[in-house]
């Protein structure tokens, strides 16, 4: 009898963990390279979910799991920026891989506008 309790827990937690797995969320904010100020209205997409910053440049978008994180981000007067993050080992995201993220975009106007580095 208790060995079918200890299953039963341990199939709870299993479906726990798989849940909470398939919802991660990668989130951040956007900033002017040369100013430091946060960029609102950037346009982010990531394997085809799409968001946009917020007025303080925070962004919150859905990633899958197991498949590597590509975003892409845009905003007028603003060289577009690519950035890639890699699940780990277990197909997943480290909380410091997919939280709380500083992205830095180029005015087009900046001396480092044409130093771009896509997917680093």
């Amino acid at each position: 009898m208790q060995n079918k309790l200890i299953l039963k827990v341990k199939l709870i937690i299993l479906s726990l963990l798989f849940c909470s797995c398939t919802n991660n969320t990668l989130s951040g904010h956007v900033y002017d390279y040369d100013t430091g100020e946060p960029l609102s209205n950037v346009q982010i997409d990531s394997n085809g979910n799409k968001t946009e910053t917020d007025i303080n440049g925070y962004f919150n978008i859905k990633i899958k799991p197991n498949n590597i994180c590509r975003l892409s981000l845009k905003k007028e007067g603003y060289e577009a920026k690519k950035v890639k993050r890699k699940p780990d080992s277990l197909g997943l995201f480290s909380q410091g891989n997919i939280k709380n993220r500083k992205i830095y975009l180029f005015n087009k106007e900046s001396d480092f506008s044409n130093k771009r580095s896509d997917y680093k």
